[in-house]
């Protein structure tokens, strides 16, 4: 097991760690170590898999040995290539909103603290949770409203508090020497004020770097290290909650049901380069999938194991950036921690096994609206390339993340190019208009390689009927579903930090900021729209992954909620202190008390895969020979495309009678196997189950007992000329078929 540790983890930094991390440096000026590690994985997970399906294009053959070390090394060496020869990037790494807000007023934390309470209620009570949800959130969106920001930046209120009552002199960001009047110094001002009192407010800087104290403005020493060892303890702690179910009860395999599938695809690519009979899927999990087994030496079922409780680690790195981006480092702790230790969504999505989903709605997405807010902030064509690799990347993993990445693009567009254009930022607005549509013109590539749509190929029968599919065929959950999928906290902070947000857009603000505001607000209000709506095809996927955006934002409001704790903290009036520190130490309390609450839940027995079944897996894979299967379900829950992905056979696929009735996908072969499979399990020994098995070239049949199964076993045994039992246990009898003419 050790083994196999260390060579999954070597094989998954190699692959989805390292090789982007030059081309983070060529692309992007970082706030620190942690903001780049994230865009290294980004962009590894973003190009390594595009080299490796294009090298096994190219070669006509499978994700070889050759090409899974060919394809890391290429990112890796280009990168190092370009910032060897252009020298690594420059601009503005600090926060877009430097200037934070903290609930100050009598009412306003009577408010909040009101909210606090029914929060920590709901913590405690869950039965609650359905009548306090929409107190709770209407108080704390009037604390938002009622709290008077602080629009000072940080560094300046440090500077005039240290100059004491002389005159100190403050420099003023290009931003809002813009915004200042006629006549205003240029780049300094003088400001003379008491040592204890603060400066009157003030129009927030733009894109100030962010400073934590020490001389020079710059991050003290001690401040660095606090951060670094506070966001490793949340990393850490992340990556325990989710190893720890799986060590403690999975191994040696992993929860969740789609696994299975993406085992599948992957062995396909290894094998094949594509696995075009089986599903209509992107190929960007599957080939690094099969990258990471080649360089492990190990297959995808045991590599997943491993991998997979990775990916909620990159979940909370990409919260953590996005939300350094906008407010500062610490902003961005607050929003890992919340992602990562709190939310109930990106660990669903890991428990179902739906990887893919999970890599591109909370990684790729969340990293693609950082990098088109890092344009905003700093427009040139290292930006508008970020923009465009990132942008496009979830395209190349997910079907419902290609829906999220069109909308946002499309509200990204009709905000910010109008917007630019108004103000008179008529190169800013150039070089947003080149990055969305270097965004598009890639996605479109991605996208006609995977479902054949647009041109040369201008209809895709299998597609098509697809998405005709799938729309409007599931109905929105009920409202309150949403705090079992995301955790109450993510919900109420999240919508505290929105309303925040929506309360600082002001005319005054530089156009970077409007429109980073408009986005962040916008992915909010969409993934809750898509959420109610049965018209996308796909509301439980909306409501899931409307974590990713309220996790950001909820950042914002479990920071102002602590700083409004440390300027509580320093009042001078003892009684306003103690209330203060009362009513809002609450909510942090509330916090944590859903985060044990959901490890404990999400910790349980959750094993898939039994021995027998694995036993007999492991018969039908020693006596590979070629031709097909066809497979019941193997377990309570789990799909026949568990027997193709232990057995490696190639099959075809089952749908049960509820699901052949309401599908909402078909293998790109359409509906003939699936009829035939139907028929040879449910009555075989018919003619038509008799001229399947000859023209599908089956060689098993595995039958799960188990309850509840649709298949015909007394046809079975009663049919011995046809069908000969070869393996039998207490799970999973196997009969090898006779292709034989029908009397």
């Amino acid at each position: 097991m050790l083994l196999d540790l260390i060579r999954a983890v070597g094989a998954g930094v190699a692959a989805m760690a390292l090789p982007g991390y030059f081309w983070a440096v060529f692309l992007r000026p970082a706030g620190g170590l942690a903001e780049r590690l994230a865009y290294s994985c980004a962009l590894s997970l973003a190009s390594v898999p595009v080299v490796a399906v294009v090298l096994a294009g190219l070669g006509g053959s499978g994700i070889t040995a050759w090409i899974a070390l060919a394809a890391p090394g290429i990112v890796l060496a280009s990168g190092m290539l370009a910032v060897a020869l252009r020298g690594a990037a420059t601009g503005p790494a600090g926060p877009v909103f430097p200037g934070t807000q903290a609930i100050r007023g009598p009412w306003a934390v009577a408010a909040a603290g009101a909210g606090s309470v029914g929060a920590l209620i709901m913590a405690l009570h869950h039965g609650y949770a359905g009548v306090l949800i929409l107190p709770v959130l209407a108080l704390l969106a009037l604390a938002a409203v009622l709290a008077r920001p602080t629009e000072i930046p940080d560094a300046s209120l440090a500077a005039v508090a240290a100059a004491g009552p002389a005159r100190a002199v403050v420099t003023v960001p290009p931003a809002t020497q813009a915004r200042q009047p006629a006549g205003a110094p240029s780049a300094t001002r003088a400001v003379t004020a008491p040592a204890a009192a603060p400066p009157a407010p003030g129009p927030p800087a733009a894109a100030a770097p962010e400073r934590a104290g020490g001389p020079g403005g710059h991050p003290s020493r001690w401040a660095a290290i606090a951060h670094a060892a506070v966001f490793t303890v949340v990393l850490a702690l992340s990556a325990v909650r989710a190893y720890e179910p799986v060590l403690r009860y999975d191994w040696p395999s992993v929860r969740g049901l789609d696994s299975f599938s993406h085992a599948v695809m992957a062995e396909q690519m290894l094998a094949h380069g594509s696995y075009r009979t089986y599903l209509i899927y992107p190929p960007g999990f599957p080939a690094i999938s099969a990258v990471i087994s080649r360089l492990s030496g190990l297959s995808p079922l045991a590599l997943f194991p491993v991998i997979a409780p990775a990916l909620l680690v990159l979940s909370t790195m990409a919260a953590y950036a996005l939300a350094a981006r906008l407010w500062g480092r610490w902003y961005g702790i607050a929003a890992a921690a919340l992602a990562g230790l709190v939310l109930h969504g990106a660990f669903a999505g890991f428990a179902d096994g739906r990887y893919p989903d999970l890599i591109s709605a909370y990684f790729l997405i969340t990293m693609g609206i950082a990098a088109l807010i890092a344009l905003y902030q700093s427009p040139g064509w290292r930006s508008v390339a970020l923009m465009a690799v990132l942008g496009a990347a979830p395209v190349f993993y997910h079907q419902v993340a290609t829906l999220y990445e069109a909308m946002i693009l499309v509200l990204a567009a009709i905000t910010a190019l109008p917007y630019l254009w108004h103000r008179g930022r008529r190169a800013e607005a150039r070089m947003v208009l080149a990055g969305l549509v270097a965004v598009t013109l890639l996605a479109t590539c991605y996208a006609w390689y995977t479902y054949g749509l647009g041109w040369p190929v201008v209809h895709h029968s299998a597609s098509s009927a697809a998405v005709s599919m799938v729309l409007g065929s599931q109905p929105p959950p009920p409202a309150i579903h949403l705090l079992k999928e995301l955790a109450a906290p993510v919900i109420w902070l999240g919508v505290l930090g929105v309303v925040l947000m929506a309360m600082r857009v002001r005319p005054r603000l530089s156009p970077p900021q409007a429109c980073a505001a408009a986005l962040i607000l916008l992915w909010c209000v969409l993934m809750y729209v898509g959420s109610r709506t049965a018209a996308d095809g796909f509301p439980f996927r909306f409501e899931r992954d409307l974590g990713a955006a309220l996790s950001v934002t909820g950042a914002l409001g479990l920071g102002v909620i602590v700083k409004s704790l440390w300027q509580a903290w320093r009042r001078t009036r003892v009684a306003p202190a103690v209330l203060g520190m009362v009513a809002l130490v609450i909510p942090v309390v509330a916090v944590g008390v859903q985060a044990v609450q959901g490890a404990k839940a999400e910790s349980h027995p959750a094993r898939l895969l039994s021995a027998p079944v694995l036993a007999a897996g492991d018969w039908v894979m020693r006596h590979n020979t070629g031709g097909t299967i066809v497979a019941t379900a193997l377990n309570h829950g789990i799909t026949e495309r568990a027997a193709l992905a232990i057995t490696g056979y190639p099959a075809l696929q089952y749908y049960g009678r509820y699901a052949g009735r309401h599908p909402r996908s078909l293998p790109p072969a359409g509906r003939k196997p699936l009829l035939e499979s139907r028929e040879i399990l449910e009555d075989p020994g018919s003619c038509a189950s008799a001229a399947a098995i000859a023209a599908e070239d089956v060689r098993y049949v595995l039958l799960y007992r188990g309850a509840g199964q649709q298949y015909d076993l007394a046809a079975f045994r009663a049919h011995r000329g046809r069908y000969h039992e070869v393996f039998e246990n207490s799970a999973v009898v196997v009969y090898a078929p006779t292709a034989q003419p029908c009397s």
